[in-house]
């Protein structure tokens, strides 16, 4: 079921995609190749099109993907760009060269979610490492690793405060 909505969800980005390429195109605009940060997107593009199929060759890659850790950072990745998509495609002015105020805040915001994936994935790792330092009964080098994770946790509430308060316009 889930499967099916996210499918959905990604055919009618592109053809949102496809309709606001085809606009821009009408009125010879370019889009700005800095609609998205560099740490959401790989790719760098004037076409939204391009955009939409990173993001579903992402969702093919995680179909098949059997790694754990893996899955989670590409689920995670793929959660930020349908969000950073779907808000600029149904923003109500084109993203287009000349908004760098609202291309400039939007493209800070997906830098902070990127940077929330990898601390997350940071934290993830800690975890496991501290598991395995309980199992392995090394008390002194879990201590150490609780603390790292404790700094990291600590990062990630302090990250996660940031990007509401940029979400809020402050």
């Amino acid at each position: 079921m889930l499967l099916q909505q996210l499918d959905n969800i990604l055919s009618t980005l592109t053809q949102q995609a496809e309709q606001l390429d085809q606009q821009n195109r009408r009125r010879a605009r370019q889009l700005s190749e800095q609609w998205f940060s560099a740490g959401l997107f790989k790719c760098r593009s004037s076409l939204a099109i391009d955009y939409v199929a990173e993001t579903q060759s992402l969702w093919k890659q995680l179909q098949s993907t059997q790694n754990t850790n893996a899955k989670d950072f590409l689920a995670e990745q793929i959660s930020q760009q349908l969000l950073a998509l779907t808000t600029a495609l149904n923003g109500s002015s084109l993203p287009v060269e000349g908004k760098d105020r609202r291309l400039s805040r939007q493209s800070h915001l997906a830098a902070l979610h990127q940077q929330l994936v990898t601390y997350r994935d940071y934290e993830h790792r800690l975890q496991q490492r501290v598991e395995s330092l309980q199992q392995q009964q090394d008390t002194e080098a879990a201590q150490q690793q609780e603390k790292r994770l404790n700094r990291c946790q600590q990062a990630i509430i302090d990250l996660e405060h940031k990007i509401q308060r940029h979400e809020e316009g402050r």
